[in-house]
């Protein structure tokens, strides 16, 4: 279901109706409504998705699929109970959250998130196609010792806490924090390494 835009025309009565009322008429199966509900929450809805997953086409179908699960799901909302807004926006939280971590544990935040660490943002440091910033990241990797490296992959491949870590490798939190830091320190000075005898050779 592709959810029309706002410019399409609806039944004044319906177009003004209230929140609760628009979801009385999703439960007996109206398109119309749902739309309705679209036009009003979706950018609120986006807003929070864009927040969560960092990237607006990952954000877009998270928008798709809160209100695809809102159809679905519309026979199971209770006016008495609470909100059709608040019910929509846990919707969107918990979708948004869910399709963070599938895309966490696909490695999609990876270049990043070591950027951002690294503090080369504004440098782009992987601005190369996934195969190429794949043996790049492999040639930064080399630069640690095999516990840093460790620690590191847990952290940004794997998606862990610092405490999550230290639990997994029976390690303390403090000691995972001391090493990922030298890891970044180590991995920043490989990366404007790299950069600048790219710049020497251009």
């Amino acid at each position: 279901m592709i959810f029309a835009q706002p410019s399409q025309l609806f039944d004044e009565d319906l177009q003004k109706a209230a929140d609760e009322d628009l979801i009385e008429h999703v439960q007996a199966g109206s398109e119309d409504a749902l739309t309705i509900l679209f036009e009003r929450y979706h950018r609120l809805v986006f807003h929070i998705a864009i927040r969560i997953v960092r990237d607006p086409g990952e954000a877009e179908d998270v928008v798709q699929t809160v209100f695809l699960s809102i159809f679905r799901a519309a026979v199971n909302f209770d006016r008495t109970k609470g909100m059709v807004r608040v019910w929509l926006l846990q919707y969107a939280y918990h979708r948004a959250l869910h399709r963070k971590r599938h895309l966490t544990a696909n490695h999609f935040y990876r270049w990043e998130d070591l950027e951002s660490a690294m503090g080369l943002g504004a440098a782009r440091a992987f601005s190369g196609e996934a195969r190429e910033n794949e043996r790049l990241v492999d040639q930064l990797l080399r630069q640690l010792k095999p516990r840093q490296r460790a620690f590191l992959e847990l952290t940004y491949y794997e998606g862990l806490t610092a405490m999550e870590i230290a639990s997994r490798l029976d390690e303390s939190v403090h000691v995972v924090r001391h090493e990922l830091n030298r890891s970044l320190v180590t991995l920043r000075g490989a990366m404007l390494g790299i950069q600048a005898r790219k710049k020497e050779g251009s």
